[in-house]
């Protein structure tokens, strides 16, 4: 019989940005998720009851959090882990699926590693030693892309990137990941705007520089249309 039990793994437990983790993790209707991490964030609202850490916020935490990172070693955590029987281990990004790797293999259950973004182009001369987590990660890279048992990329842009630094082609799937569409149901009787509304982060990432400059060509055919930008974030004018 199939435990119910299933670890999903973040460094950090879970920055506001990170919804989608959350998402995903309490959307699952035949397993129970279990966010475990190296240290709570301020952030988004996770169940107490199904969150643990190695890092609790004390001096000796942040020693354990730093070995743990090196070595894997975590007896606290590994022996809460353990007590779950987790039918698989789902580590979230490329970074936490290398720090996720000694437990998947003390515990003989599967690494599920999902790459979203920046982890699957992220290049090893410009970053291994940008982070702790960044040098781990390199360093795991090849038993990492050996011993997972599936890696999730979010678009066949990502799969092409992790083959390009040698992940096996078999082992990745595309899912793209969306949101539950019944939380947002419009009312078709409530008056609305010629406007565009843009909501994220404002970093080169998210794009908005392209989202602008395309709306300055809808504006020139439609010009009462409206683009109103909702974010923080570096490139904030």
């Amino acid at each position: 019989m199939i435990n119910r039990n299933v670890v999903f793994f973040s460094s950090l437990l879970l920055p506001p940005s990170q919804t989608f983790i959350q998402a995903l993790g309490e959307g699952l209707q035949q397993f129970t998720p279990y966010y475990v991490g190296s240290r709570l964030v301020e952030g988004l609202n996770l169940p107490p009851e199904r969150s643990l850490v190695i890092n609790r916020g004390s001096l000796l935490g942040k020693a354990e959090e730093g070995l743990f990172k090196l070595s894997g070693f975590a007896p606290r955590l590994a022996r809460q882990v353990r007590q779950l029987h987790p039918a698989f281990i789902h580590a979230q990004f490329g970074l936490s699926g290398a720090l996720a790797l000694p437990w998947a293999r003390s515990l003989q259950v599967p690494l599920i590693v999902h790459f979203r973004g920046a982890d699957a182009t992220v290049k090893e001369e410009y970053s291994r030693y940008s982070s702790l987590n960044h040098w781990i990660y390199f360093r795991r890279l090849e038993a990492l892309q050996r011993e997972t048992r599936l890696f999730i990329a979010v678009s066949k842009f990502i799969r092409e990137k992790l083959i390009e630094q040698g992940f096996p082609p078999e082992k990745i799937a595309v899912h793209y990941q969306g949101i539950d569409t019944a939380n947002f149901c419009p009312d078709p009787n409530f008056p609305r705007e010629p406007a565009v509304l843009f909501v994220g982060r404002l970093t080169e990432k998210k794009g908005g520089e392209y989202l602008i400059r395309a709306m300055a060509r809808v504006q020139s055919v439609l010009p009462n249309v409206e683009l109103v930008m909702i974010g923080d974030g570096p490139l904030r004018a």
